[in-house]
C-alpha cells in the first residue's frame, strides 16, 4: 500500500457510491485508506459503505456529518483525520482509472517540492478504460498565473500534501475546489499536471445536472474567489479586474454554450 488518503465525500450517492469505491479498490497500487464522508445522507449511502468496507480490500472509514454542510466541509472533515503523507480527492459519482495512483504517486514522491498535482480526465460514465499512451505520463507545471486564467485541475483528478494548511472555504459550495487549488499555487509553487485522463466525472465542467449547470452561481463564487486572493495579497489590484473580466467573458461563453448554440467539443 502506498501512503495516500483517499477521500471521498457523500450526500445522497446511493447509486454510485459503489462504483466510486470499486474503482479505488482496483487500483493496481492501491492506496493507504479511504474515507467517505456522509454528508448528512437520507438515502442507503452510509449503509452500503458499511457493508462495502467489510470486504473491501482496502480499510475503509465512515465519516458522518450531523448537518449537511457540502462538498468543502465534508472534504476538510476528511482530511483532518486522514494518516497518509498524501491525500487524493474522488467525488461519489466519479471514478478512477485503474492505474490513477500507480501514475500519479511517483510524480508527488520524485518532486518532494511540489504540494499538488493533477492530471486529465473524461466526462463519462462508462466503467471501460482506454490504454493510457506513455507520452501522457510525463508530469509538467501548472503556474499560479495560468490557473488565474482557467481551473486546470478538476477535483477527482488532485493529489497533494497532507500537511499542507491550506482547506477548503466551508462557506463555499461553487468553485470551492477552484480557489484552494489558487491558493496552492500561490503560497507552494507551481503544481504538477499528468495529461492522462485518469478519472471520469459523470458530469460536465458547467452546464451539467448538478452544481456544474448552476452556472450564475459558480461564476459570482469565482469572482469572490478572485476577491480572496486579492485580500490575501496574492494578487494586486490590477490583476484582480483583468481576471474578473476575464472571468465574465468565460461566463458568457458557457452560457451561450449550454443554452444557445454547443460550441464546445
Amino acid at each position: 500500500m502506498t501512503s495516500v488518503s483517499v477521500i471521498i465525500p457523500a450526500y445522497n450517492s446511493a447509486s454510485t457510491i459503489i462504483r466510486a469505491l470499486q474503482s479505488v479498490v482496483d487500483q493496481t497500487l492501491a492506496p493507504l485508506e479511504i474515507i467517505v464522508v456522509d454528508d448528512a445522507s437520507t438515502d442507503t449511502t452510509r449503509d452500503l459503505v458499511a457493508t462495502f468496507a467489510t470486504s473491501s480490500s482496502i480499510p475503509v472509514r465512515v465519516l458522518s456529518q450531523t448537518i449537511n454542510s457540502g462538498p468543502s466541509a465534508a472534504r476538510n472533515a476528511g482530511w483532518d483525520t486522514a494518516t497518509g503523507d498524501f491525500i487524493a480527492f474522488l467525488d461519489a459519482d466519479d471514478q478512477w482509472h485503474p492505474r490513477k495512483i500507480e501514475l500519479q504517486f511517483p510524480v508527488m514522491q520524485s518532486q518532494p517540492k511540489v504540494a499538488m498535482s493533477c492530471h486529465g480526465h473524461h466526462f463519462s460514465s462508462s466503467t471501460t478504460w482506454a490504454e493510457i499512451p506513455n507520452n501522457d505520463t510525463q508530469a509538467t507545471p501548472i503556474t499560479f498565473h495560468k490557473f488565474l486564467i482557467r481551473n486546470r485541475c478538476a477535483t477527482p483528478t488532485v493529489m497533494l500534501k497532507r500537511l499542507i494548511t491550506e482547506r477548503f472555504d466551508s462557506r463555499k459550495r461553487f468553485a470551492e475546489d477552484y480557489l484552494l487549488w489558487m491558493q496552492i499555487t500561490a503560497a507552494h509553487g507551481p503544481a504538477l499536471r499528468l495529461e492522462a485522463q485518469l478519472a471520469h466525472c459523470s458530469n460536465p465542467g458547467y452546464g451539467g445536472s448538478g452544481q456544474s449547470g448552476q452556472l450564475l452561481k459558480m461564476e459570482l463564487s469565482e469572482i469572490d474567489g478572485f476577491a480572496t486572493l486579492r485580500k490575501s495579497r496574492a494578487i494586486g489590484f490590477g490583476t484582480l479586474g483583468l481576471v474578473v473580466i476575464w472571468s465574465w467573458i468565460k461566463f458568457g461563453i458557457r452560457l451561450f454554450d449550454s443554452k444557445v448554440m454547443k460550441i464546445r467539443r
